[in-house]
């Protein structure tokens, strides 16, 4: 979860935060949140899952024995997310890394606003 956390915020160019809660603390919280707001919050499901590490079986099927190329998550994630990113990077394209740290560097001053 924390590596798709990642993925997804690099992708909208925000950062969003994350508060490690105790299963046993989360648990309560999240039923009377179900109960307070119309929306659901979060199923008990979707919390057990959230606690689970996943381990591969040696003896299941790869990609390469099913016929399937696998693509690079982080190259199919930004159309998926641009709806997500704030109004003034929407039309950007993704950007690299290095292209990030020379953002950095420099101050932009929007003068037709």
């Amino acid at each position: 979860m924390a590596e798709l956390a990642a993925i997804v915020d690099r992708e909208i160019v925000n950062r969003r935060r994350h508060i490690n809660v105790p299963k046993r603390v989360l648990a309560p919280i999240l039923n009377i949140l179900n109960k307070l707001v119309w929306w659901p919050v979060g199923s008990p499901d979707e919390l057990e899952r959230e606690f689970l590490d996943q381990e591969v079986d040696n003896s299941a099927k790869t990609f390469a024995d099913l016929g399937i190329e696998p693509a690079e998550l982080r190259d199919l994630t930004f159309h998926y997310l641009q709806d997500y990113r704030a109004s003034s990077y929407y039309e950007l394209p993704p950007s690299t890394e290095r292209e990030k740290r020379e953002e950095k560097k420099y101050v932009h001053v929007i003068d037709d606003q």
